[in-house]
């Protein structure tokens, strides 16, 4: 987003990255803290970061955020500390009157973290005191001489009045506990967001780094600074030869001629054929005073030649027109029997066929990649993404990573508390070869089917509320043996519901469905189910209290 995010004015328009409108959070129910010791799909992800109530700072005098812009790396370029996970993000909570960027570790598979460094933006600037907009990266190759494994920091700093912007880069050697000041990257202007046509503003924002295919280190980031070419804001690049200790000239990705159009937030990514994918929202789309931010891509040979510049690219949609909106994320993410894997796309909302804000609880995957039709697949933890001009505007800018094994696809986002009224960092997992199965498919008696923009499909299964109700998937298991099962519900009643669950028509057991903040709002639950070779069936029938039931996921663990 560029930019932090929203205007002040336009009933949709973004509101900046730190700050958030003074407009009260919704009452929501929280999810329950998650304690499994392995990758964690229930309970709405296990629990990086919360911060203590009355602790976070207004930097606009908005209500405060605690947390924004969570992202996240999973190591594969570090020997034995492959699979490691790290998390940093938007800390709006100041140390001995400092923003630092906080890094947090996880060994097990995200069930657990630990905080192991905070990065001081003030050790080499003394009067930048604020920081903004992280990102994190593992250098797959040599460059300079920082060896393979390198982790890279990216990042805004700026001093507590914002009245100028630097992207700089720090450097750790040893998997994330110590950091090292590396470079600037650039400088720009005060860090002021204004999206209109007379803007002044001069600012350089949201930095994030990939290796082009010549083996040299980029940086990509919004620029402010080409007005008089009737851009308004340009995502653009500077690359380094020297593992990153000088950097070269401005290069632009999008910048479009049209004194309108606000490409941001950009994120690149390098494909199997060797080609590099770039998503990025454009803010003031459709138009100023409807800004929805829709996401949009473009495909480059290199990661360096985007021409045509002045284009903004296509717009990531499904068949039925949906799309998704604001600060989005990119990464290719190996699949087991696709040589083309799949390509992943994050965002803060869904958007309606209209363009219209609506929903947002799922990733968005190509696996040709990037031509063709796109498909959902469903988050692993979920926040308010109705909160698009006031609140907390929890889940903006999150981060995702694949698994070092390949088969589990990590989240992290910034969820709302209601203990704090802030956002906590969250972490959950969902399996990315799991076999899934449609309830609007399953076999029904007894039930209805409830339009869902966020469900897979379209659709939930609502009204199992009755003795006969009854949803019966038929499921293919490879060989017998122990399988899990992933169940996608909604549970809006503010108390836990469950189902009976019988496999094969054998005795049924209670599955527990902890309450989700509304009816709508996804969660997952889990359990273990034995299955047969070839084909089993797995019926659902009313337990207590009520919940409706998107899709199941089985997979060996």
């Amino acid at each position: 987003m560029t930019k932090k995010s929203f205007s002040p004015t336009p009933p949709r328009g973004r509101r900046r990255l730190w700050a958030v409108a003074v407009t009260a959070l919704a009452l929501v129910v929280p999810f329950t803290a998650a304690s499994p010791a392995s990758a964690v799909t229930t309970d709405n992800g296990s629990l990086v970061y919360s911060p203590a109530a009355g602790t976070s700072f207004n930097p606009e005098g908005g209500q405060p955020a605690g947390s924004t812009y969570a992202k996240m790396i999973v190591l594969k370029n570090s020997g034995t500390s492959n699979g490691t996970q790290l998390v940093t993000f938007d800390q709006l909570v100041l140390e001995n009157g400092v923003q630092v960027y906080p890094i947090y570790r996880s060994t097990n598979n995200g069930a657990s973290w630990t905080r192991v460094a905070a990065v001081k933006p003030s050790t080499q600037f003394p009067t930048l005191t604020r920081t903004a907009q992280p990102s994190l990266y593992e250098t797959p190759i040599q460059l300079g001489s920082l060896p393979a494994g390198t982790l890279l920091l990216s990042g805004m700093i700026m001093p507590t009045d914002r009245s100028s912007s630097r992207l700089v880069t720090y450097k750790s050697l040893d998997k994330g506990v110590t950091w090292s000041y590396l470079s600037t990257v650039d400088t720009g202007g005060p860090a002021t967001y204004d999206p209109s046509p007379t803007s002044t503003t001069s600012t350089v924002w949201e930095p994030s780094i990939a290796v082009d295919a010549n083996g040299g280190l980029v940086t990509y980031f919004s620029d402010e600074r080409q007005k008089a070419n009737n851009v308004l804001q340009a995502i653009s690049y500077r690359r380094s030869t020297d593992g990153g200790l000088t950097w070269g000239s401005l290069v632009n990705v999008s910048a479009p001629t049209n004194n309108s159009d606000r490409p941001g937030m950009i994120t690149v990514t390098r494909m199997p054929d060797g080609r590099y994918v770039a998503t990025f929202e454009v803010v003031n789309r459709p138009s100023q005073t409807n800004n929805t931010a829709p996401v949009y891509f473009k495909i480059s040979p290199d990661g360096l030649n985007w021409s045509p510049t002045t284009s903004i690219g296509t717009q990531i949609k499904l068949a039925n027109g949906r799309g998704i909106g604001s600060s989005p994320e990119v990464r290719w993410v190996p699949t087991v029997g696709n040589a083309n894997g799949m390509l992943v796309v994050t965002s803060k909302w869904g958007l309606d066929a209209s363009g219209n804000i609506d929903g947002g609880q799922n990733f968005f995957v190509n696996r040709n990649l990037g031509s063709g039709s796109w498909e959902q697949l469903p988050y692993a933890v979920t926040y308010d993404s109705a909160d698009n001009q006031g609140g907390t505007f929890s889940g903006f800018a999150q981060g995702f990573d694949s698994s070092a094994d390949g088969k589990t696809l990590y989240q992290s986002t910034n969820v709302e508390n209601l203990s704090t009224t802030y956002n906590d960092v969250r972490v959950g997992s969902v399996p990315i070869n799991a076999d899934q199965y449609e309830a609007e498919a399953a076999t029904r008696t007894d039930t209805s089917l409830v339009s869902q923009p966020d469900a897979k499909g379209g659709s939930k299964v609502g009204n199992i509320n009755n003795p006969t109700s009854l949803v019966r998937f038929t499921v293919q298991a490879a060989t017998a043996g122990t399988y899990t099962m992933n169940v996608r519900y909604d549970n809006g009643t503010g108390a836990i519901s469950s189902h009976n669950v019988s496999v094969n028509g054998g005795a049924n057991s209670a599955l527990s469905y902890p309450a989700t903040p509304n009816w709508g709002r996804f969660g997952w639950a889990q359990r273990t189910v034995t299955l047969n070779a070839g084909s089993n069936t797995i019926a659902f029938t009313k337990g207590t209290g009520f919940a409706e039931l998107d899709q199941i996921q089985i997979y060996k663990p």
